[in-house]
């Protein structure tokens, strides 16, 4: 950057020296000279400036302990959303209980507690005793918080099969946690970490640290920006300080051959309180080939009995229960081994059954053969139940229940087909080819610039303006940042904003619409000097261009806690502030250029300023509205609208697939976790992508992607007549 700097200079400088010597008017030139070397020097310095200098923030130990406070509350945020949108909460939740493994997944239960010679790995928290080898023998889910708070080891692994509960337990237990630390004296409070909720995928081991893949994660996940505030590296002192807990989920959802990696790592580099949950079969497999967590005391789900799913079953009515509700309850009670209380032996087929049915509605048991028709059955009732318009209080679909069928068995295809659970919008134009993308934008903003060049100067101010406006949107398709995810509006640092992406992305788009505005002005003006200037236009219009991106404070990731239609308004509201701004300093810089250009060009030293003016009026409408279209067709909002259009003509997606999505997450198909949407159960969306592929043949080239935490490991389910 910096030799790119000086050449510029070195540049500019040489230009300069050539017009005082070409000048008839020598004196009145170095005077000008004068003028604007005393405005961009200081400005320039002001800049370097701005670009070196380096806040620093002291951490103190007052601090820290307010970094943890302010991240528990950003944390007790995102995870009781999420529990009430699961529904963990009310009603009561589904009751789960626990036993002591005994499969090898983790080593003795005397280590787990301690050797009782007076040394602790991890003390109690305050106002908890410490445990014994007989209180990890059995329990619910409502006790897992005392073990995790006095554990002597700090390390807990909680395994159970697909659907068994896993997640919900885990969001329970944070939030038992956080309750508990809220509730404490400041002094008590403070020796008491923050628990935070993370997946494990995206985690390399292998060439990855734990330490600064947790400190990424947690910096992107909840917003501790290198801001002014937060320059001292406030997450990298949380972790190392020991006032984080980690809670990691889906050590299934990494590919197998690392997973032995994973838990070296784990047990090498893990030196606060940490919560692994798996499924049971691969995280047997990475035990037997690494060893298991060193002092863990390994838990395993067990299946909801069938008095209990009954009494769950009963709350989940008002009571008295109606009559068809009371019928499958007493079934349920009377035939403990039958197919229908083994389906409902899980928490994810228990909702499905609370969910689906209206307590008028008949279950009928006998015509089920085994759990996995009763399973099937449930599954294929979630879309007709929530596309059911007799539902009170609830809105009327926009959508038909064919369209969310066929639409949804598209989207689930898709993600199967790139191994995926989680459905990220501005991954959409990933489905389908990009040229028609980029070929409708250019010739659309192309046509409209042409026809503004036409009207104002004539048809070789057309042509020019079409060929600069088609060249800068097939580089902004092609080659800009913001199309590649959301970008969100944040406050602006300038250590955000005057970096080296933003010069160099600056300098690659504005030198080829440079050349484009230069051949331009050359066909309108008929002078050589003109191509120069256009040169000159573009790239200092791009630079300014290239920093207004620093305007956007980060761009969102599969985490980031902020919901998707949320991301959505934040890119386009992004992308109207920086073509905006990006516009109006770009045309001033540009204007003013272009108009001392044309009057120097005429050796008319005293007539600048006239040609100051003029050229910035000039510029100023036709450069703002074309960095208005440029910000729009380059950013992740019009990508998807237009593959939107793509998927519509072949009946794949509606138009509005955002409107689409969030409605099908109003009615319960679909969960949001962050920016991203996931179907309600890894189940699910293999159930529609089964359906999807039956009508429409089958696919040779995709791969099913692994089971998800809600997935029992079985396969696929089939078809149900």
């Amino acid at each position: 950057m910096v030799i790119v700097g000086l050449t510029i200079i070195a540049v500019v400088v040489f230009v300069v020296l050539g017009f005082i010597f070409r000048s008839h008017d020598r004196d009145s030139a170095a005077t000008l000279v004068q003028g604007i070397g005393a405005i961009v020097v200081p400005a320039a310095s002001a800049a370097l400036w701005l670009t070196n200098r380096r806040p620093r923030t002291e951490l103190t130990e007052p601090a820290l302990r307010d970094f943890a406070d302010e991240l528990a509350e950003r944390v007790k945020a995102q995870w009781s959303a999420a529990a009430s949108e699961r529904r963990l909460i009310h009603p009561s939740p589904v009751p789960v209980r626990w036993r002591w493994s005994t499969l090898p997944v983790s080593g003795p239960a005397t280590d787990a507690v301690g050797t009782g010679t007076g040394s602790s790995r991890f003390r109690p928290l305050p106002g908890l005793a410490p445990i014994t080898a007989a209180d990890l023998e059995s329990g619910a889910v409502r006790d897992l918080f005392r073990l995790y708070g006095a554990l002597d080891s700090g390390r807990m692994v909680i395994v159970g099969a697909g659907g068994a509960g896993k997640s919900g337990a885990a969001i329970r237990l944070l939030l038992d946690a956080l309750s508990h630390r809220e509730a404490l004296e400041p002094e008590a409070r403070a020796r008491v970490p923050v628990p935070v909720l993370l997946t494990l995928s995206g985690w390399d081991p292998l060439n990855q640290r734990l330490h600064d893949w947790l400190a990424t994660r947690l910096t992107t996940d909840y917003m501790f920006r290198k801001s002014e505030d937060h320059a001292g590296g406030v997450v990298s002192r949380l972790i190392g300080t020991g006032r984080i807990a980690v809670f990691l989920d889906g050590l299934d959802e990494i590919p197998e051959a690392v997973r032995p990696a994973a838990l070296r790592a784990l047990n090498e580099q893990t030196n606060f309180r940490l919560v692994l949950l798996s499924r049971v079969g691969e995280l047997v497999t990475a035990v037997a080939a690494e060893g298991p967590l060193s002092g863990s005391a390994g838990l395993e789900l067990l299946p909801v009995s069938a008095q209990d799913a009954a009494e769950y079953l009963t709350r989940c009515q008002a009571q008295p229960p109606p009559e068809a509700w009371r019928s499958l309850v007493r079934h349920i009670r009377m035939n403990p081994s039958g197919a229908v209380a083994e389906a409902l032996d899980t928490p994810l087929m228990l909702t499905l059954m609370r969910d689906t049915y209206r307590g008028d509605q008949r279950f009928d048991p006998e015509r089920f053969a085994d759990r996995a028709a009763v399973e099937d059955h449930l599954l294929d009732r979630v879309l007709p139940a929530a596309y059911n318009d007799d539902r009170p209080g609830q809105p009327r679909s926009r959508y038909s229940l064919g369209q969310a069928e066929r639409w949804l068995g598209v989207i689930a295809h898709q993600m199967n087909s790139e191994r995926s659970r989680d459905l990220a919008w501005w991954q959409v134009p990933r489905w389908r080819p990009a040229w028609p993308r980029t070929a409708a934008s250019c010739l659309l903003l192309g046509f409209l610039a042409g026809a503004a060049g036409l009207f104002w100067a004539g048809p070789a101010a057309g042509l020019g303006a079409s060929a600069v406006v088609g060249l800068s949107v097939t580089t902004s398709l092609t080659y800009g940042r913001a199309g590649d995810s959301p970008q969100l509006l944040g406050r602006l640092q300038w250590r955000d904003f005057v970096v080296r992406e933003n010069f160099v992305f600056g300098i690659a788009g504005g030198g080829a619409a440079g050349v484009a505005i230069g051949v331009a002005l050359l066909l309108t003006h008929h002078r050589v000097v003109m191509l120069f200037g256009g040169l000159v236009i573009g790239l200092l219009a791009g630079v300014v261009g290239g920093f207004v991106t620093g305007l956007s404070n980060r761009s969102a990731d599969n985490r980031t806690p902020i919901g998707p239609v949320s991301c959505w308004r934040q890119d386009r509201h992004y992308t109207l502030t920086a073509g905006i701004a990006g516009g109006l300093a770009g045309s001033l810089i540009g204007g003013a250029c272009l108009g001392l250009l044309a009057e120097l060009a005429n050796e008319r030293i005293f007539g600048v300023i006239d040609g100051f003016l003029s050229g910035i009026a000039l510029v100023t409408v036709g450069g703002l509205l074309l960095s208005v279209a440029l910000s729009l067709v380059g950013s992740a909002t019009w990508r998807t609208f237009l593959a939107s259009l793509q998927l519509r003509m072949r009946n794949e997606a509606p138009i509005r697939l955002v409107r689409f999505l969030s409605d099908a997450h109003e009615r319960h198909v679909l969960r949001a976790v962050g920016p991203v949407y996931q179907f309600r159960h890894a189940r699910l969306q293999d159930r529609l992508e089964e359906a999807f592929t039956t009508r429409n043949g089958p696919r040779a080239d995709a791969q099913r992607p692994p089971s998800g935490p809600d997935d029992d490991g079985r396969g696929p389910p089939s078809i149900t007549p």
